[in-house]
């Protein structure tokens, strides 16, 4: 089904000949990565939720909607529908029409019980927003929108297994929403088994038992510093198994902790731009995704449970790049990125701002500070943290005659999700002991050591943490010539950045919310940048630069 329902909605944002731009979007079979989420239902949700709110549209949360309300949207969709457009697609694709009338539409309503649980309202959010993006042209989207109020994505992810009637509602009406899923697990990336001992110590992942009957050991995937795809630019840290998993006590296993507010050393690591679990095939364009970088800098958190506002800060030092293992010269970027989210967005799908600094960059030239609708929001650390947390497993105790960067003997806990590593230290003396990693690694998506952790705003010793690095000075050229910050997806939340308006007020989550709890398929999320400016950068210099 992934295959045949992709959808982009970028092609409705930027029409520019509505009928050809129309028939091009539906015979177009994969969303590009910026409209596709993290890997699950939820966050493909709130990427698109605010790719409609960035339009302008009259549109409010799912939730807030009646059942009754969203059948009469649904009406009035299936009313202005073009026939042209629907025809277009073939069966199995997700975005087909359900019904060949709206009395047929309307009989398949009168069948459903009550809704009980919110499952019927979400299935119609999720086919109203289809039918308005697919089935409607251009002309008949904009007539549409002076008149009636669109719903947005639901919050919340339901089951799609079972025989009941309002089970096989909801799944019908998400088979088109899962194209925009994304995510490292929906690739389609064909894995392949280590065969090397380094291989494996460079990737081997929780889900090898199934696919390959080999069962990760404590030194397993630990990974190391990496410069490229291959494992010859790789350099695998040296492990010592302390004790298998059954031989330490479930009591005495250093647990997985992030804490919610804190700022902490990057002492070094590696990182990917195309982050994977496997580099047979890549989202991001061309020498793009194979660029490396050995990283250090700074991370801050602000996420308190209940706070109004969370806040992300990574200050990232790029000491140099290399493309697939190729140095490339006089590029050594110092840049930051800082994510915001009011408690109001995260209720809305919306993601919030992601300003990105590139230091070293006069204030008057363009790109120096850049603003766009944040790729996942603050991740929630202590909720689909916790529960992710809670789905790792247990890999056995190790000690790294000298751990990376701080050249120091250190004994370890190791946990595992999926391609995710971290590294718990067991020394009851270490002042993060229980409460926070001292390390992290995954084959090629990011690896991490961190030290002098401090477990409290940040703001206590950094007063100007949230607005340090944004300019005072508005730009003198360029597309954003007099403001601050340029607003790159001409985006509400982005609009007038500066020290002033930057981060937002918090705002409170309506008292309905639903908080949804994510997998540990996302702990990756909160601990690297997201690199879309510096990669936006990298690009715009043209590839044959890149490979040098």
């Amino acid at each position: 089904m992934r295959s045949l329902c992709a959808f982009s909605l970028a092609a409705v944002l930027a029409s520019a000949d509505p009928s050809s731009n129309d028939l091009k979007r539906a015979r177009t079979f994969r969303p590009r990565a910026e409209y596709q989420g993290h890997g699950t239902l939820a966050s493909a949700n709130a990427r698109l939720n605010g790719h409609l709110l960035q339009r302008g549209l009259p549109a409010k949360a799912c939730e807030e909607h009646t059942t009754e309300e969203l059948r009469s949207t649904l009406s009035a969709l299936f009313a202005a529908r073009s026939e042209e457009l629907v025809s277009v697609y073939p069966k199995g694709d997700g975005r087909r029409s359900a019904y060949d009338s709206r009395a047929e539409m309307e009989r398949h309503w009168s069948q459903l019980p009550e809704d009980e649980d919110g499952r019927q309202r979400d299935a119609h959010c999720h086919e109203a927003v289809m039918m308005f993006i697919h089935h409607l042209d251009d002309l008949a989207q904009q007539d549409f929108s002076k008149k009636h109020e669109l719903p947005l994505l639901p919050q919340r992810e339901h089951s799609v297994k079972g025989d009941d009637a309002v089970t096989k509602l909801y799944a019908s009406k998400v088979t088109c929403q899962k194209c925009h899923v994304g995510g490292i697990d929906s690739l389609g990336v064909p894995e392949l088994a280590p065969l090397t001992d380094k291989a494996k110590a460079r990737r081997c992942y929780t889900n090898y038992k199934d696919l390959f009957n080999i069962t990760c050991g404590p030194c397993d995937g630990i990974a190391g510093p990496y410069w490229g795809d291959s494992d010859e630019k790789f350099t695998a840290t040296k492990c010592e198994i302390v004790a298998q998993p059954e031989d330490v006590p479930e009591e005495k296993r250093v647990k997985p902790k992030l804490p919610p507010q804190f700022s902490v050393d990057v002492v070094g690591g590696s990182d990917r731009f195309g982050r994977t679990t496997n580099p047979v095939h890549d989202q991001l364009p061309g020498p793009i995704a194979k660029l490396y970088g050995q990283i250090s800098g700074k991370w801050f958190m602000d996420a308190k449970p209940g706070a109004d506002l969370w806040l992300l800060r990574h200050d990232t030092i790029y000491g140099e790049l290399m493309e697939d293992g190729t140095r490339i010269p006089f590029l050594k970027p110092n840049v930051t990125e800082i994510h915001a989210q009011t408690a109001k967005q995260r209720a809305e799908n919306n993601t919030g701002p992601m300003v990105s600094l590139i230091h070293g960059m006069p204030d008057f030239l363009p790109g120096g500070c850049t603003c766009m609708p944040d790729p996942v929001g603050v991740p929630d650390t202590q909720a689909s943290w916790a529960h992710g947390l809670d789905e790792m497993q247990y890999m056995g105790r190790i000690k790294l005659p000298e751990l990376e960067y701080l050249k120091v003997p250190i004994e370890l806990d190791h946990w595992a999700s999926w391609f995710f590593h971290i590294f718990m230290d067991t020394n009851t003396s270490v002042p993060h002991y229980g409460k926070a990693p001292s390390r992290l690694a995954s084959a090629y998506a990011g690896t991490a050591v961190y030290a002098n952790w401090v477990m409290e705003d940040p703001k206590i010793r950094d007063p100007n943490v949230w607005t340090r690095g944004i300019p005072t000075h508005p730009e003198k050229v360029g597309p954003s010539k007099g403001k601050l910050c340029m607003d790159t997806h001409k985006s509400p939340i982005c609009a007038d950045i500066s020290q002033d308006t930057f981060p937002p007020k918090g705002e409170p989550a309506p008292p309905t919310t639903i908080v949804n709890k994510r997998s540990a398929e996302e702990l990756r999320l909160p601990f690297f940048p997201a690199g879309h400016n510096l990669a936006e950068q990298l690009a715009s210099r043209g590839d044959r630069e890149l490979v040098v």
